[in-house]
């Protein structure tokens, strides 16, 4: 299967997890991954999808919701 961009949608998403401040709104972030995989149509599911499978794979994004009606995040340090 040919590659979608020359970016993984996963990758992308731990590098907009990383530019972000603190608390961040959903709608921020996926921008952000649509902006780095040059796929402006990628689905919200998808990209937060990613982003809750870097949440389990690593202790570097852990987030928690703070706001569920305004999708606000906010950055949990769980790393010294």
């Amino acid at each position: 299967m040919k590659q979608k961009s020359a970016i993984t949608v996963r990758r992308a998403a731990e590098l907009a997890y990383n530019e972000l401040p603190e608390t961040f709104s959903a709608q921020q972030f996926c921008t952000r991954v649509r902006i780095k995989t040059l796929r402006p149509y990628l689905m919200d599911g998808s990209i937060l999808r990613r982003l809750r499978e870097a949440r389990a794979d690593s202790l570097n994004y852990q987030y928690r919701c703070i706001d569920n009606e305004k999708a606000l995040y906010k950055k949990e340090n769980i790393l010294p």
